[in-house]
């Protein structure tokens, strides 16, 4: 997925993607699971972006490191069922794409009043 610069993060992965408005939906990051597949897509791609943006070798990052690099922007992409995590970043925001079989809705174990 491209990166973003200057535009709000969402109107990039819309523009990116070539979707309408209304096809996009921002999640909150708690709501959501990763199956191992896409917490190891997750994985690779912190560590190329810390590769790339500070020549930091991060083969043993921490998976909850990696996770939480992505988590400043996640939106359901209605089109695929896919997921789009981003990343804001000191200049740019870095989105990856997680296929709709690598990800769920979270269970909530309370009662909703």
């Amino acid at each position: 997925m491209p990166e973003t610069n200057g535009q709000p993060v969402r109107n990039q992965v819309l523009k990116a993607l070539g979707q309408a408005q209304d096809s996009l939906h921002e999640l909150d990051y708690e709501d959501v699971a990763l199956s191992a597949a896409g917490l190891a897509l997750v994985r690779r791609a912190a560590a190329t972006v810390l590769r790339r943006l500070n020549g930091m070798a991060a083969e043993d990052l921490p998976l909850s490191r990696a996770l939480a690099l992505f988590l400043d922007h996640v939106f359901w992409n209605e089109a695929t069922g896919g997921l789009i995590l981003c990343a804001d970043l000191s200049s740019q925001s870095v989105c990856l794409p997680i296929p709709a079989d690598c990800w769920g809705i979270r269970p909530h174990a309370g009662h909703v009043q």
